[in-house]
């Protein structure tokens, strides 16, 4: 032990590294939000579930104009198929000319291409943006986690074996061995201690007691280390039972902070601060934690695969929506390529899962869950909006009389929003004229007003109709009423 206290103290021991990694607290807009903004809830699991919820609820507005669009699409695509199948038939294998004609349709119809793409661009980049800051946050947060482990070891050690001072030097060899022996067992009790539970006044008096320490030996009180949520005991890596993820080991402390031979400068450590970020040290703080951790896994693949299944339902979902919509074909090249992605997100977001931090894969399924539950909230919105705003532009009213009318075939006729909603329209009589009525004009002016009411209310009594032209009456066809076919 002796020999391990020569060569921390040649490497540069008993720095502090706390105060330089609170200096480099990262900056950009996602690591203020994570890490400040939502600093009111203390569980960082929590923090990111609140944070991607919130965050989904302001970019709802984007999610709703997309369903609008698509379900727009939709109708449209519907309203035009006769006229596409027809179109099909004259052009037969002339793909470029029936691409040519669907186009042209389809834009005099007002079906729109791309402005359903917009929120799925603005998620991209939400996605992409948020990955790349989590991942910095993971590293940070797993930095400053063993600083401040670090940092409290030798608060404790230095009490008890302090090479500078004089009760120290004057020791022998044998007693100096002892006493470094006893400051880091006491130095990594206090580290278990701080990591899984905090410390406080009747830990520091335990262990007084049972290292019979000097009256003088003391701890500032502080909360646990761990960042741990729900099942997951390290939420700064993998949600994953194997491998070193709940206490890091040497290596993978270094892959967690992002270093490889020396420690990354986003960090803007001091010399002395650099030096010691270094596996005899480590190995020194973190020797009890290493050695008998509460858990060796760190969780149970439960997030990767919650990931897995609400990607795929996402993806079952947008393509229902988008056939539906008439985006894609169900046939050809664009359903291929709606396969190979059904199959290539899920493995995407797996990979994600199994390599970052616990944080980032939460975020995942807390978003997805938070699509899939606004997806099946707003569509019954977006159809009512829709099929108002609808019958305000094209005159289609709920209850139309247009289902008395008797038809067995009827034409589709396909409406373009801005024409006159009153053609066509007229009124048809629902039932026989009433039979012995006087319509002979009387001399009084008030029996003659009377009369002309019951006349009309005798040989005209209808019901208005939709505005809508009557396709039988487009096409020179009679149109009967149900008591006139029975005659």
């Amino acid at each position: 032990m002796a020999v391990l206290n020569s060569i921390i103290s040649f490497l540069g021991a008993n720095e502090r590294i706390l105060d330089g990694l609170l200096k480099t607290v990262p900056g950009k807009m996602w690591h203020v939000l994570i890490l400040e903004w939502f600093d009111f809830i203390v569980d960082y699991g929590w923090r990111i579930v609140v944070f991607t919820v919130l965050l989904k609820l302001l970019l709802s507005p984007l999610d709703f104009y997309q369903r609008y669009k698509m379900h727009k699409n939709q109708k449209i695509t519907e309203r035009l198929k006769p006229t596409m199948e027809k179109i099909q038939k004259q052009y037969g294998d002339n793909k470029q000319a029936f691409s040519q004609k669907q186009m042209e349709l389809n834009r005099k119809e007002g079906y729109s291409y791309f402005s359903a793409c917009l929120p799925m661009i603005v998620t991209l980049v939400v996605f992409i943006t948020l990955w790349q800051s989590m991942t910095t946050v993971g590293q940070y947060m797993t930095f400053l986690q063993y600083g401040e482990l670090h940092d409290t070891y030798y608060t404790a050690y230095e009490q008890i074996y302090d090479e500078d001072s004089e009760e120290v030097k004057n020791l022998t060899d044998e007693e100096k061995a002892t006493r470094s022996a006893l400051a880091t067992a006491v130095g990594q009790d206090v580290v278990y201690k701080l990591y899984y539970d905090g410390i406080d006044e009747k830990f520091v008096a335990e262990l007084v007691q049972k290292y019979e320490l000097s009256a003088d030996f003391t701890l500032e009180t502080a909360d646990k280390v761990q960042a741990d949520f729900l099942w997951i005991d390290n939420i700064w890596s993998p949600d994953v039972p194997w491998g070193s993820n709940a206490i890091l080991n040497w290596d993978s402390f270094k892959t967690g902070i992002g270093m490889s031979d020396k420690v990354p400068d986003k960090y803007k450590l001091s010399q002395e601060e650099n030096a010691e970020i270094n596996a005899v040290t480590y190995n020194a703080v973190m020797g009890k934690l290493l050695k008998s951790p509460k858990r060796t896994a760190n969780g149970y693949l439960i997030l990767p695969i919650l990931v897995v299944l609400f990607s795929v339902a996402s993806q079952l979902l947008s393509m229902f929506q988008q056939k539906r919509a008439g985006q894609v074909n169900a046939k050809g090249g664009a359903a291929t390529s709606m396969k190979v992605m059904m199959f290539l997100m899920p493995l995407m977001m797996v990979f994600f899962a199994l390599r970052y931090a616990s944080i980032f894969t939460l975020y995942m399924v807390v978003n997805s869950a938070s699509s899939l539950f606004i997806n099946f909230a707003s569509t019954a919105i977006v159809k009512a909006v829709y099929n108002r705003k609808h019958r305000r532009n094209y005159g289609i009213g709920t209850g139309s009389t247009r289902s008395a009318i008797v038809y067995k075939k009827s034409p589709i006729i396909h409406y373009v929003k801005g024409a006159n909603p009153n053609a066509g329209a007229r009124e048809i009589p629902l039932a026989d004229p009433i039979a012995d009525v006087d319509v002979s004009e009387p001399t009084d002016k008030k029996a003659r007003k009377a009369a002309r009411r019951a006349k009309k209310d005798s040989d005209t009594r209808t019901v208005k109709r939709s505005g809508r032209p009557d396709p039988h009456e487009l096409l020179g066809m009679s149109v009967q009423t149900k008591d006139k076919k029975k005659k």
